[in-house]
């Protein structure tokens, strides 16, 4: 019978439990799955990553659940004072809540290794959370700060590969591996540590699956910054980025920073993916090897002197990570080095890098070395072997790093911290001109495989003992020198074999029939000379403009230098103003929420400073009338003419909670018209900002006016 029927409906499905159930709510097709496998357990016994005394704990604690976790945003204003909300209105709410089985929910806890108490563990089921009646008020402000980019859900061990790459606000720093984007947003915040909205340095993410681009493209709306870029390309083959100046002279752009975060076999998760347990097999590691081999070596090439790279990976596997760092500390003997960085983070707990680890096969073998093994076996190479002794000596691979998920009730995780050390040049031609040499690594992209592989022309190489081999070997290390300028590739193919093609940038400035638009801007807001007005651009050519965004100047050089050339840009900018429905020419654009941050700075008109209750009584009421705000507000209002504003609480001023003052500045957008003012805000930013003000929490939730309209409406229906 049919979906829908009756007779055969004794099974359906169960909601609250996510399975199928016979009705008196027992699941029936969903198997508990074992947490053990013979194969791991033998295989990290014999790499000795635990000291024998302390596996049966390192074993318990994989088998466990994996705590939640969230990171309080550091860079904004109103990380202490969202952090003081968290712990005096809702963190007091866990006191009283139980599970079913009657034990008491614990309260969330600070990460103790996370500067400043900016990051918290919560044991409580994010599910849980989320369903119980209790914890309504609590899970709204989680959702509403997440909404904010306020807080950001992400696993403790992932908050780490950032605070290594020590990010200052003038560097150039690429994210190769970057969605979902949690460690993206960490870079961002650090190039706005000092709080300029504009800063001189960039974020690129690039991610290869053009869908998770679109993940990032969520975390930059959340995060709002004009200096961050989204880029779509294999990071092994991540392209050479140019900028273009003013005079139109093009020049190789190098990064200060990269973080190289790469696909690994991921059994350091196997407590928040069980799965694994079931999976899991040395051979998951063998065949990752290469691709990580090759994405860090990029990383490396696109590089400058003194610049930094961090290797991580969410795998305890040696063949994923001492083996890769040390292959290509070998290929760039002396021209790179691991650093130690045991005195960041001092109460981080984690174990030193090995320098030694076994070749193990999925039937258990051991391969001590290379000779030993058969040549035509796929997924063994050179490189997957430990060092030699004169290696180990000047390799330093005990200074990489191996976060252990007993040791702090996290997951099992892995990180190498390397610069590149600068070369001294006789050469006066050694600088970053595109028509001019750049250094190679000593044997760059030398793999060491045992087996035969495809060279660049798509014909088979056989195993290395062949001379033939030997001659196309070196060749082809010729040709991976030669092409360390890489151009884009063709853009991915999309569903059903369709090119995916982005909307292009277009810079207002560059067409002279739209230039009138940014001199209306320019004069309706009162923007400085300092603003940066050719930075302007729009997602479309001709007609009729949209959205405007801006970009940072380092952003527009990009634009002007690459995209020419196949970069494949995603996502860039932030929006600031949009076309509003106004017949006035000058109130054609309005501003933007999500860009007012970035354009406030340079505003000399229509900007209100006012108390925090008559922002209240913007964020609150739907329209309120101008007779509402107090007198010095409604004097301002008077002398405005109709159209977007912003409004802005200053830090310092009287908060709506007795005692307080008002912890940063708090700014909205709205529209003035006739003889009201109208919040241009979602629901979530309303709720933030009112929090922001002092407001008592039930009070910030509540609608007023707006909420009343509601009702009514639902009442006439």
């Amino acid at each position: 019978m049919g979906r829908g029927g009756k007779g055969k409906g004794k099974w359906k499905k169960n909601r609250k439990n996510g399975g199928w159930s016979d009705g008196q709510g027992k699941r029936s097709n969903y198997r508990e799955i074992v947490r053990e496998n013979e194969k791991f357990e033998a295989f990290y016994k014999a790499q000795k990553i635990v000291p024998e005394s302390e596996w049966d704990t390192f074993k318990a604690s994989l088998q466990s659940q994996l705590p939640s976790a969230f990171r309080i945003t550091g860079t904004r204003d109103s990380a202490q004072e969202v952090l003081r909300q968290f712990e005096e209105h809702y963190f007091s709410q866990l006191d009283t809540v139980t599970f079913p089985d009657g034990t008491q929910v614990e309260p969330p806890q600070p990460i103790e290794w996370y500067p400043d108490r900016l990051a918290w563990g919560v044991q409580a089921p994010r599910q849980f959370i989320r369903k119980h009646k209790e914890l309504k008020v609590f899970h709204r402000f989680l959702v509403s700060q997440n909404e904010q980019g306020n807080i950001s859900r992400q696993e403790a061990v992932s908050m780490i590969p950032p605070f290594l790459l020590d990010v200052k606000p003038q560097h150039k720093v690429l994210d190769m591996c970057a969605a979902p984007g949690s460690k993206t947003a960490q870079l961002i915040e650090m190039i706005h540590a000092d709080g300029d909205s504009i800063p001189e340095g960039l974020v690129v993410a690039n991610d290869a699956d053009n869908k998770r681009c679109y993940m990032l493209v969520h975390q930059a709306k959340r995060l709002q910054s004009p200096s961050f870029m989204i880029t779509n390309h294999d990071a092994s083959m991540f392209p050479t980025i140019f900028t273009k100046d003013e005079s139109g002279n093009k020049s190789v752009m190098k990064f200060d920073r990269v973080l190289a975060d790469v696909p690994c076999s991921g059994d350091g998760t196997l407590r928040k993916n069980p799965k694994i347990w079931e999976t899991w097999s040395p051979n998951n590691a063998m065949g990752l090897h290469p691709l990580q081999h090759r994405i860090l070596n990029r990383g490396v090439q696109l590089l400058a002197d003194d610049g930094m790279i961090v290797y991580s990976t969410c795998s305890l596997n040696p063949i994923e990570n001492e083996a890769v760092v040390a292959n290509v500390l070998r290929e760039w003997k002396g021209k790179l080095e691991l650093i130690d960085v045991s005195d960041q983070l001092p109460l981080l707990k984690r174990d030193k890098g090995l320098t030694d680890w076994k070749v193990i096969l999925r039937n258990g073998r051991e391969i001590s070395s290379p000779e030993e093994y058969e040549f035509d076996r796929p997924k063994i190479h050179k490189s997957m072997f430990p060092p030699s002794e004169d290696e180990v000596s000047w390799m330093h691979l005990e200074r990489c790093c191996r976060l252990l998920p007993h040791h702090q009730n996290t997951g099992g995780f892995f990180v190498a911290a390397l610069r590149r050390i600068p070369q001294q040049t006789t050469d006066d031609n050694s600088n970053n001109n595109i028509s001019e040499g750049e250094e190679k690594p000593e044997n760059e992209n030398v793999f060491g495989m045992l087996t035969r592989r495809t060279t660049r022309s798509g014909g088979s190489q056989t195993d290395s003992k062949s001379p033939d081999s030997e001659e196309k070997k070196e060749e082809s290390q010729q040709d991976a020198k030669d092409d360390e300028h890489i151009r884009p590739k063709d853009p991915e193919q999309g569903p059903r074999g369709h090119l995916v093609q982005e909307d292009p940038y277009v810079f207002i400035s560059d067409e002279p029939d739209k230039l009138s638009i940014l001199q209306d801007i320019a004069d309706f807001y009162g923007l400085n000379d300092s603003f940066p007005m050719d930075s302007i651009l729009t997602r479309s050519e001709g007609g009729k403009k949209r959205h405007l965004y801006l970009v940072s100047p380092l952003s527009r050089q990009i634009i002007k230098g690459t995209l020419d050339d196949g970069l494949r840009i995603t996502n860039t900018g932030v929006r600031v103003f949009t076309r509003s429905d106004s017949k006035d020419v000058a109130r054609v654009f309005r501003l933007c929420q999500e860009g007012a941050h970035v354009v406030a700075p340079f505003m000399t008109k229509r900007i209100f400073r006012v108390p925090a209750t008559d922002l209240f009584n913007v964020l609150h009421e739907d329209t309120p009338r101008f007779e509402t705000f107090s007198q010095k507000t409604q004097d301002i209002l008077s002398e405005t003419e109709e159209g977007a504003v912003a409004i802005v609480c200053e830090r310092g001023s009287p908060s709506l909670e007795e005692g307080h003052t008002v912890a940063c500045d708090v700014m909205t957008i709205g529209w003035r018209g006739k003889a009201t003012v109208r919040c241009l805000v979602s629901r979530h930013e309303r709720y933030h900002f009112k929090l922001l003000l002092g407001a008592d929490p039930k009070l910030a939730e509540s609608d007023g006016n707006l909420g009343k309209k509601k009702d009514n409406n639902n009442n006439n229906k």
